[in-house]
């Protein structure tokens, strides 16, 4: 009988908690609190793909055009979280979900759609795609009532983020007041989204509210129990020590945000904070520390491939250790990764495709003040008007751009003319340098590294003038173009290095010649140079040509050794 009872109060609570483990889908309506409802109650459910299907049947059940492009939004979003990564099921759903939402012609449900389908691009790091959704979703809400859309606030955060990552910071400054507006104060979603005002004015140069608005989140983020955004805010607060030189107590507050993000398991923030934390150790000198807390950053960094613009960075930040060092260790391997990091980036999450987003962002700002002229300028009579006083306003215009340019082309030709001069007396200090000194291989190199310097900032020079027409320009382009050859290596350089170089590593230079009697003197001069660490960069500078033709000198070479090119590669290895 006992036995009995048990068994019926076990189905009894098995029957309630299936219910529970269902959404619940009452309302036949559109309106935008009942759709908000029936979503969140998705947003407390776990990832695991079946569970959300069994979850999200009854909309799939009902049928009805708003449930059908809630399940496959919600869907999307699922398969998204539970493959960590971009994948054709998520890409499905969202693209159906958008489709559907056009056809029913519910905006607030189209917004809703594509801005899902833009965060989910955005946050594994395919920027070019994600513009056009995102410019879609800013054209929509532009053309409706923000109140009218489901979830402005977090709508106007999203675009704020993105604004925020392709550089467009005043942009998503004004989108994240929107986000505020719209949003409900003491949560969590408020804080996030005062914590990225803060951020985007500290981008922006202004540390008077980039604090302020980094407080408040700190202060509301730890009122209302938010840990990891509080982790959050004591790195952003962080940064802006950072600014003002405070070193001390910016590593004080990221060592803080480090154990809470650690404490919490958020592996994003902590590779965050312990890239923060190494170039606040560099800053400081703290070398021994900042190679610690790098190294962790990038075994996390390592862990995701939509981390990779993360593991660039603290590939850059080992590059700077090693230069504090006065060490090479590892630089070819650094270097290596970067090359390959920054090709793979530039399809999808590097500079120039950030840069191409923004400059789309502006292209579309622009010719949407260009409509907007152009329809005032629709009256016929209100044209002609206009006309009058533009044609005025022009040759004042013209007048003074003519007499602007006049002023700036002066003054360039001062800063250019200052320049060469200074790059003459630069040349020169080296060479003087070189000639107080006792002649070893060590003042050679530092001259041939001076030399490499002053040699890209002349490249520098003539590749902002490459373009003029103008006859100072080109006076100017012979002068650096003189100055740029004077600064090769000159057979008397070649010889006096190659002589000192004979001295101090007589037994390399030795086995060199004996063992590959087929190597060139043009050879022998690059061999030299890479045995003293020379970069493929800095020895195209040095000799005037191309890295492409310092290579290209390297494979024929191998070619030419064959097997015994490995020998060759060990004894230019062998230490230094």
């Amino acid at each position: 009988m006992v036995k009995k009872k048990f068994l019926i109060l076990y189905l009894f609570w098995f029957a309630l908690s299936l219910q529970a483990q269902i959404i619940h889908s009452n309302s036949s309506g559109n309106k935008r609190s009942d759709l908000e409802k029936i979503i969140n109650q998705h947003d407390r459910q776990n990832t695991d793909t079946i569970f959300i299907k069994n979850f999200l049947q009854p909309l799939k059940d009902r049928s009805t055009a708003s449930d059908v492009i809630i399940y496959n939004v919600l869907l999307g979003n699922s398969y998204a979280k539970t493959f960590d990564r971009l994948n054709p099921k998520s890409d499905f759903h969202f693209k159906k979900s958008i489709r559907n939402a056009k056809t029913l012609k519910s905006k607030p449900l189209e917004v809703w759609a594509a801005l899902s389908y833009a965060e989910y691009l955005y946050n594994f790091r395919q920027m070019t795609d994600a513009l056009p959704v995102f410019m879609s979703v800013i054209d929509m809400i532009e053309q409706n009532d923000p109140k009218q859309l489901l979830f402005p606030g977090h709508s106007f955060t999203k675009i704020g983020f993105y604004l925020d990552t392709i550089g467009d910071h005043p942009e998503a400054i004004k989108n994240l007041h929107k986000a505020l507006k719209y949003s409900e104060p003491n949560t969590a979603e408020y804080a996030a989204i005062l914590d990225n005002l803060g951020l985007n004015y500290l981008k922006t140069g202004n540390l008077e509210e980039a604090e302020k608005h980094i407080s408040q989140a700190s202060s509301l983020s730890q009122s209302i129990g938010d840990q990891i955004r509080y982790a959050k805010t004591l790195g952003n607060l962080a940064q802006i020590y950072e600014k003002n030189k405070d070193y001390e107590k910016a590593i004080k507050l990221a060592l803080e945000d480090i154990r809470i993000s650690e404490q919490n398991k958020d592996v994003q923030n902590t590779m965050y904070a312990y890239t923060l934390l190494t170039r606040l150790y560099s800053a400081n000198m703290q070398i021994d520390e900042a190679k610690k807390s790098i190294e962790k950053a990038d075994l996390i960094a390592k862990s995701k491939p939509y981390f990779k613009i993360n593991e660039l960075a603290i590939l850059k930040l080992k590059l700077n250790i090693l230069q504090l060092e006065g060490t090479q260790v590892d630089e070819l391997g650094i270097r290596r990764r970067i090359e390959i990091l920054e090709d793979s980036l530039n399809k999808s999450d590097g500079a120039l495709p950030l840069n191409q987003s923004r400059w789309m962002v502006q292209k579309r700002k622009l010719q949407k003040d260009i409509d907007l002229t152009n329809k005032k300028l629709s009256h016929e009579s209100l044209l002609k008007n206009i006309i009058f006083s533009v044609s005025g306003l022009l040759i004042i215009a013209l007048v003074l751009i003519s007499y602007a340019a006049k002023r700036r082309e002066q003054k360039k030709q001062v800063e250019i003319d200052e320049k060469i001069v200074a790059y003459e007396s630069a040349k020169l200090n080296n060479e003087k340098k070189l000639l107080d000194a006792h002649r070893t291989l060590d003042t050679h190199i530092e001259f041939f590294k001076e030399k490499n310097i002053q040699i890209q900032k002349l490249y520098g020079e003539i590749e902002n003038i490459k373009g003029s027409t103008s006859s100072a320009n080109q006076n100017n382009r012979v002068k650096l173009d003189d100055l740029l050859k004077s600064h090769l290596m000159t057979e008397e350089n070649w010889r006096n290095f190659k002589n000192q170089f004979q001295r101090e590593h007589a037994q390399f230079y030795g086995n060199v010649l004996q063992n590959f009697p087929e190597i060139t003197d043009s050879n022998l001069r690059i061999i030299l140079l890479q045995k003293l660490g020379f970069t493929n960069s800095e020895i195209a500078g040095l000799l005037g040509i191309t890295i492409e033709a310092v290579k290209k000198s390297k494979q024929r070479l191998k070619r030419k050794l064959g097997e015994k090119h490995e020998l060759l590669f060990q004894m230019i290895a062998a230490e230094k």
